[in-house]
C-alpha cells in the first residue's frame, strides 16, 4: 500500500511569516467551528508548521485534505488572499498519483501539475502556467512526465525547481514521528462536545462477508457512533446453541488498531435462556470502553482514520457442526444501552443463506482456484 499525505506550501514574503501564516490559518479553523486546546490527548485535530531559512512555510494537518478544489478554495484560497502571497499544495494518494496546485488570489495564479493516476482524480497538468514560477520550465515538463514507481518520488526533481528544501515536498505527520522535521511545531484543536451526550449507539464496522470455517478464526468488527460508555456484552445466537453444535474457543475483544499487537480481552462464554425462551452464549466486558463516535465536520479521510482508530471487534474460533455455520449470529450490546446494539451474520445482506450461497459462489467462481473456497449448498443447513 501507498503513502497518502496532504500539505500547504506558503511564500514567505516581508510581511508573511510562519506566526502571521499560522494566525490566518487558526482564523480559518476557528471558522469552521475548532477551538485551540493545550495537549495531544484532547484534540480532534492537528496541525503542525515547519519554517526554516528558505522560500516556504511548510504546513500540514491530520484534518486537511487537498483532493478536490473545493478543500483548496475553504483554506488556501482565503490564505494567499489575505496574506497576498502564493499558496501550494501537495498532495500525494496512495502514491499512484501526486498532484500540486499552485494559486495566488491577487494575481489569478492557478496552475495545477499532475503525475500519474488515481480514480476519481480528473485534474490535469496545466505546464504552461508555470511559466515563472519554476526555475526550468522544461525540466520541470520532463519530471511531470517521467514514470514513476511511487508518485512522490518525482518531488526529488520538482522541489529544486520550485525552490523548496529537500523533502520539504512531503512535509506529514507521520515524517514529523520520525523526527525528519525536528523544528516542526505543531498545534491542537478540537471540535465542540454535544451539548447533551448522547447514549451509546454500535454499528457494524467493516463486516466480514466471509463465512466462518470451523476451526479457524474469525473477526467482526463494530464502532460506537453514539456518546462515550463503558460496558459491553457480547452474545452468540443461532439454531446451534440449544443443543451445543457449535461452540467457541479463543473469544476476544480487540480494540486499539493502532497499536501492535492489538491489545484484547479474553471473555468466557456462558449458555442461557432469553425472555423469549431462545438460548444464546453470552459474556459481559463491564470495565471495557466504548470510545464515542466521530464528530461531524472531520475531513473524509481523518474521518475514516478516527473510525479506524476507535473502532473494536470480537476473534472467536468455532467448533463443532460445519452445516449450522452460517446460522452464527454475532451481537454487540452495550450495557448503558442495550436498544443501541448491532448483529451480524454473514448472509444479513443477502436476504437469505441460499441468496447469500448463490452470490458467494458467483463472485468467487471467477477467482478459482486461488479464491475463496465455492460453497455447496449440500453440506450446509439452508432452511431460513
Amino acid at each position: 500500500m501507498g503513502v497518502f499525505f496532504s500539505n500547504l506550501q506558503i511564500r514567505k514574503t516581508e510581511t508573511v511569516s510562519k506566526d502571521t501564516a499560522f494566525a490566518l490559518l487558526a482564523e480559518r479553523l476557528e471558522a469552521h467551528g475548532f477551538s485551540r486546546v493545550g495537549k495531544a490527548d484532547e484534540a480532534d485535530l492537528t496541525v503542525s508548521v515547519f519554517d526554516t531559512n528558505g522560500k516556504w512555510i511548510s504546513v500540514c494537518s491530520d484534518g486537511i485534505e487537498f483532493d478536490t478544489e473545493t478543500s483548496v478554495q475553504s483554506i488556501c484560497n482565503p490564505l494567499s488572499q489575505q496574506l497576498k502571497t502564493d499558496v501550494l499544495t501537495v498532495s500525494c494518494f496512495d502514491s499512484d498519483c501526486l498532484l500540486l496546485h499552485r494559486i495566488n488570489q491577487i494575481s489569478g495564479l492557478d496552475a495545477w501539475a499532475k503525475v500519474g493516476r488515481y480514480p476519481g482524480m480528473k485534474q490535469r497538468s496545466t505546464p504552461a502556467k508555470w511559466k515563472g514560477l519554476v526555475s526550468d520550465v522544461a525540466l520541470w515538463t520532463a519530471a511531470l512526465k517521467e514514470e514513476q514507481v511511487f508518485a512522490e518520488d518525482a518531488l526529488v526533481k520538482l522541489e529544486p525547481l520550485l525552490e523548496l528544501l529537500p523533502d520539504q515536498g512531503r512535509f506529514c505527520s507521520e515524517l514529523i514521528a520520525e523526527g525528519l522535521y525536528e523544528s516542526a511545531e505543531s498545534f491542537f484543536f478540537a471540535l465542540p462536545e454535544a451539548e447533551k451526550p448522547k447514549p451509546p449507539q454500535l454499528s457494524l464496522h467493516l463486516p466480514s462477508m466471509m463465512p466462518c470455517d470451523i476451526g479457524k478464526d474469525t473477526f467482526v468488527g463494530a464502532i460506537n457512533t453514539g456518546g462515550k460508555s463503558f460496558g459491553i456484552a457480547i452474545a452468540f445466537s443461532g439454531s446451534y446453541v440449544e443443543t451445543d453444535e457449535i461452540r467457541f474457543r479463543d473469544v476476544q475483544l480487540e480494540f486499539d488498531f493502532d497499536r501492535h499487537p492489538r491489545p484484547t480481552v479474553p471473555l468466557s462464554l456462558e449458555k442461557r435462556q432469553t425472555q423469549d425462551g431462545r438460548w444464546i452464549y453470552y459474556a459481559e466486558a463491564p470495565q471495557f470502553q466504548l470510545p464515542s463516535g466521530v464528530k461531524e465536520g472531520f475531513p473524509p479521510m481523518k474521518a475514516l482514520k478516527e473510525q479506524f482508530r476507535r473502532g473494536f471487534g470480537l476473534r472467536f474460533t468455532p467448533e463443532g457442526n460445519a452445516r449450522k455455520r452460517l446460522d452464527i449470529t454475532v451481537h454487540f450490546i452495550p450495557l448503558k444501552n442495550p436498544e443501541g446494539q448491532c448483529a451480524w451474520c454473514v448472509w444479513m445482506f443477502s436476504g437469505s443463506k441460499r441468496a447469500f450461497v448463490a452470490q458467494h459462489n458467483q463472485i468467487w467462481a471467477q477467482h478459482q482456484p486461488h479464491g475463496a473456497p465455492l460453497l455447496d449448498e449440500n453440506e450446509l443447513d439452508l432452511d431460513d
